[in-house]
Formats: C-alpha cells, sequence, structure tokens
C-alpha cells in the first residue's frame, strides 16, 4: 500500500488518477468479502507521507531514528531545532521516526491484514511505538525487519554527505540508531556523528553509551550544540569543551559541565517547522502534544533517582503562549514531559489562570509530587484549566520508606493530595519503588494496606519496580552510607557496567535485601493489589511481566526463569503518560 501512496504523491496534480480502488464506486456487489481490508476501519489513513529526503552540501544533518513513544513530536529535538538558528552552518532537521512510524502501520493495515508476524514466527505488537514495547527495539529480528528503511537511510545520507550527522540518542532508538551511524561511517569515515538526547544526560557513561560518536554533548545543549556545529564545520576538532565529550579529549581530561540558560523564557519554544503538525498522530487518529513548563527537580533529593537535575521554570505567560500557538494548529490533548512540574504550586496555578483567561479548550496531563500545598483549590484550579489525568510520584508508601527515599512527605499528605486530586475530577495514578536499603516486611504490608484503603482515589498503580541501581542516583554515588553491598569489586562493575548494576550483583543489609527479596516482596505485592482489584497500567503490567519472568537482569538479575506468582494482567483502560501515554481520560 505504502508504494501506492508514493506514486500517488510524486504524480502531478493534473493527472486524473484511477485506481482498483475505484471499484467500490461503480460496482460494489461484485466485490467479494475477502478482499476488503477490515484491519484498516477507523484509522487515518491515506494520508500524505513525506518521503525521506537530504539536502546536499549540508554542515549539519540532524535526525530521530524510530522508535520515540507514540509518534510524540520531539520536543528535544526540536529546541537543538531553535538553538542551530543561532549558527551560520547550513543543517537540515529530519525527524525519520515519524514517517516510519506511518509507513509501519500502512504496511501493517492495508498489506499484512492488521497483524506483522516476523520470520521466526513472533508476532510483533500491535503498535510496537507503545512504551511498554521498550525492549522490541533491541531484537535484532525486529531491526531486520526494518533494514529496508535503515539502508534507505544510509543511501541517501551517503548521497548527502554531511559534514556532520547528528542524532538524537534515547533507550528505545539506540540500536536503530547505531545502525545507521555505522553503516554511514564506514562509507564516509570522515563524518562526524555528534551524539545528544536523552542517553547522554550522564558524563561519567559518556562514549560508552553511544561508542560509534565522535562527540556527544551531555544534557542540555542549547549553549553548546551551536559552537560546536560551527567549529567542526569548519574542519576544527575542539577537545576538552565544556558540556561535551569526545574522541578528541586528552586522556587526563576531567568532565566540566556547559553553562545552562537560566531564563527558560529566553529559549524559543519548539514549532516543527520541518512537517505539518498534522503527521504527528497515531494511525487511530489520537495526537498527544508534549509541552515543558519546567527542567530539572527542584526537590532533586530522592534517593533512587537519577533525573536530579537543576530546576528552572518558565513563566506562566510564555508556557501559555506555546500551548496557544499549538492550539492554532489543531492541537488539543497536551502532556507536560518532565519531572517537577509543581516545583512551584503557585506558578502551576498562575499558568492555569492565564488558560482560563485565555478561554482555551484544551486538554491537559502530567506528573506531579506529592505537595503540601496541593490542596481541594490547587486541584480544583488544575481542573477548571483542563487537566484531566495526573500521575503521582509517591514511590513509597509507608512512613518508614518515605523517609529512607527522602520523599519529604507524610502519608496522610499523600492520601490528601490524593482525595483532592480525584474528587475535583482528575484522574488519578501512582508509581512504586520497592527493594530501598532499610526497607522491611511491616513496610510492605503497610504500603499494600495504605494502597487498598486509598483506593477509590487511584485510578491505577501506572509503575512499580523493583529498585534499580542506576548511575545518577545517591545510592549509586554513596553505596556505603546505604549498607549497600556488592558481589565483585565496586570499581570493575562500575566500569562493566556503567547505566545500571544488574540485581544479582549487589545487595543491601541492615536488613538484608538481595534480588530474591525484593523480587518476593514485588509479587506479594501485586498479589495483593491485584486480588484488591486495584487496576495496574500497560506498563506497569509489562514490568509486572518482566519481574516475573526474569526477563530484566537490572529488576530482577539471573534468577530462576519460573513465575513466582501468575498474574492475570488486563488490557488498560487508560494509558500511560511519561512512561507511555495511549489514552487520556476524561475525569472520573
Amino acid at each position: 500500500m505504502y508504494p501506492r501512496l508514493l506514486m500517488r504523491q510524486r504524480l502531478p496534480a493534473t493527472v486524473n488518477i484511477i485506481e482498483p480502488d475505484v471499484v467500490s464506486e461503480i460496482a460494489i456487489d461484485t466485490v467479494p468479502a475477502r478482499a476488503w481490508v477490515p484491519a484498516s476501519r477507523d484509522t487515518i489513513y491515506p494520508i500524505q507521507i513525506p518521503e525521506i529526503e537530504f539536502e546536499s552540501g549540508l554542515d549539519l544533518l540532524l535526525i530521530d531514528c524510530p522508535a520515540r513513544n507514540l509518534g510524540l513530536m520531539p520536543n528535544g529535538v526540536g529546541y537543538v531545532h531553535n538553538a542551530l538558528k543561532h549558527t551560520n552552518v547550513r543543517y537540515q532537521t529530519r525527524d525519520l521516526d515519524i514517517l516510519i512510524y506511518h509507513r509501519f502501520h500502512v504496511r501493517r493495515l492495508f498489506d499484512e491484514n492488521g497483524v506483522v508476524i516476523l520470520p521466526s514466527g513472533t508476532e510483533l505488537p500491535t503498535d510496537p511505538w507503545q512504551a511498554e514495547h521498550y525492549d522490541v527495539w533491541g531484537n535484532q529480528e525486529v531491526l531486520a525487519y526494518f533494514q529496508p528503511e535503515i539502508e534507505e537511510i544510509v543511501a541517501k545520507i551517503v548521497e548527502a554527505r554531511p559534514k556532520i550527522l547528528g542524532l538524537s540518542i534515547h533507550a528505545c532508538n539506540e540500536h536503530f540508531s547505531a545502525a545507521v551511524a555505522g553503516a554511514v561511517k564506514k562509507q564516509l569515515p570522515e563524518t562526524v556523528i555528534l551524539v545528544g538526547g536523552f542517553a547522554c544526560y550522564n558524563a561519567d557513561i559518556g562514549l560508552s553509551g553511544f561508542p560509534l560518536a565522535d562527540y556527544m554533548c551531555i544534557g542540555e545543549a542549547d549553549l553548546t550544540v551551536g559552537p560546536l556545529v560551527q567549529a567542526l564545520a569548519r574542519g576544527e576538532r575542539p577537545s576538552n569543551t565544556p558540556g561535551v565529550l569526545s574522541k578528541y579529549d586528552s586522556p587526563d581530561y576531567r568532565y566540566i559541565p556547559a553553562p545552562m540558560p537560566h531564563n527558560l523564557d529566553l529559549i524559543e519554544h519548539p514549532r516543527y517547522e520541518w512537517y505539518n503538525l498534522d503527521l504527528y498522530r497515531n494511525y487511530n487518529g489520537y495526537q498527544l502534544t508534549p509541552v515543558i513548563a519546567s527542567r530539572g527537580c527542584r526537590w532533586s533529593r530522592c534517593t533512587f533517582c537519577a533525573e536530579r537535575f537543576y530546576w528552572r521554570i518558565r513563566s506562566p505567560q510564555a508556557v501559555v503562549d506555546e500551548l496557544e500557538w499549538l492550539v492554532t494548529q489543531g492541537c488539543h490533548l497536551f502532556m507536560f514531559n518532565e519531572s517537577d512540574l509543581n516545583g512551584m504550586p503557585e506558578l502551576v496555578v498562575a499558568m492555569c489562570e492565564e488558560i482560563i483567561r485565555r478561554k482555551l479548550q484544551i486538554k491537559l496531563t502530567g506528573q506531579l509530587r506529592i505537595h503540601k500545598k496541593g490542596d481541594r483549590l490547587f486541584y480544583q484550579k488544575l481542573h477548571e484549566a483542563g487537566f484531566v489525568a495526573l500521575r503521582f510520584g509517591v514511590d513509597a508508601f509507608s512512613e518508614n520508606t518515605l523517609r529512607l527515599q527522602k520523599k519529604g512527605y507524610t502519608l496522610a499528605t499523600v492520601h490528601q493530595n490524593l482525595k483532592d486530586c480525584w474528587e475535583c475530577g482528575i484522574y488519578t495514578e501512582v508509581n512504586w519503588v520497592i527493594g530501598v536499603p532499610g526497607e522491611t516486611d511491616a513496610d510492605v504490608e503497610e504500603g499494600i494496606a495504605f494502597m487498598i484503603e486509598n483506593k477509590a482515589y487511584i485510578g491505577r498503580l501506572a509503575n512499580i519496580n523493583p529498585l534499580i541501581l542506576v548511575n545518577g542516583g545517591v545510592y549509586w554515588l554513596e553505596p556505603e552510607k546505604h549498607n549497600i553491598h556488592f558481589r565483585k569489586t565496586k570499581d570493575v562493575l562500575y566500569r562493566d557496567y556503567p547505566r545500571a548494576i544488574p540485581a544479582h550483583l549487589w545487595f543491601s543489609t541492615d536488613p538484608y535485601i538481595d534480588e530474591k527479596v525484593r523480587k518476593e516482596r514485588f509479587n506479594r505485592i501485586v498479589l495483593a493489589l491485584h486480588q484488591a482489584n486495584v487496576d495496574v497500567g500497560a506498563w506497569a503490567a509489562r514490568v509486572i511481566e518482566d519481574v516475573q519472568t526474569n526477563r530484566d537482569v537490572t529488576r530482577v538479575g539471573l534468577g530462576e526463569n519460573v513465575l513466582a506468582q501468575q498474574y492475570d494482567g488486563r488490557e488498560p483502560t487508560f494509558g500511560e503518560f511519561r512512561a507511555g501515554l495511549r489514552e487520556v481520560p476524561q475525569g472520573n
């Protein structure tokens, strides 16, 4: 079907096109039932899908490869694109992810009758871009399925011969991006590979996270990518640059962070000029638009978290200006894609008042911290402005684990926030982290009891995780202070596993907690919540499956590959946000 769409796009508008489909208009009674494609009903197709094309003579070609969650607009790439506007380099931005997303679904719906079966007999998920299918994109057979697209991309990059190939890297597109970058580098060894993105947040991981890179921008690149690209375009090979790691750095170089923009209002919001924004929607027409009101986390104390970055927030007027512009482009459902939207609750209220003043008819969702200022009036204002769903990073559900995780609130505050939010008409989701050092069996039972007692105010458990020892968190930086021990030399483990330590290679004491204890507690919680009819989201259901089948080494290590408990998961009725939002509920 896609080749037909492509041929149609390439023909001039003056040509009268007659296709076999015309039979449905002139002689529908002659069409046998087997000729219809029922899987294609209720979709947006046919649509015009731009071709993969690159300009020649570029200083920089900036691309984003599959798979980004839900075909969302690439917000981070949008900010980098804007930063490059202030340079004299010739550059082009191309979001390959959304093009291949639509190609895949056209093929699935019209050519494969709704189901894609790989040569091994494995059935691909209906939408591999959903966040709960994150591991699909590391499967070599899946990459082989997309090999025609990879080869097309590589051939066209080689033909265009950019001086610099820039790629946005995150967990789900690393393998696809590496296939493209490696093949390009093989044919164009002089091309500089420059990467950034969410997978490049930590200098301690650095180039080991994407070894094909010549240069890597660490963290926010608004102030670093422009000067770097200008120097590279001139043929220079900078070294020891703040905010950047490179293969040209001296062996004794110690990374220096780059300055960050403090006044976020001075940064133009993304406008995604490279394509019509109408392209950014799912195969079934669902469109979710990401916006960022703040960067970093104002709290930045949670012991398990690696997203502890310096916090800044845009003015309410600037945020609503972006929302209003996006509304003029046909967007109406928005996700605040950040860690700490309510770092200053009064600014969130001011933003909501500005939305109400401008009479924007929109729906909003995002993730909040539990906050003592999150009272009934606060949530009423959010609901009035258009918030329909909120996820809370509660993460601990006993008084002791709240203290251990340094969450900064009590169970009473958790109860009050969830109750007020729900009763104001906003659907609620919560996260839970299990097995932190110092946690006891009594904490687990207290957490289960709290969840069940408050299930009237909890739409569902969106995410549940055994503790992952991840680079950047307090437990990684100060393991000794938290009674964490390793089964091999710490320096060796940190070298061999720069992002996260496999669960079977570390444990904590006082009390003793290893991967088996964490898994037992995980299963006990899941079973108890299931028996109490506490709903779980698609992401949480997938984590549950991964833990119980020992599929994720960072969560459960290398235990016996058996189910500790059978879990009868259900198809989600509401979608994930941040970790995969499928459908925003309309309130309760």
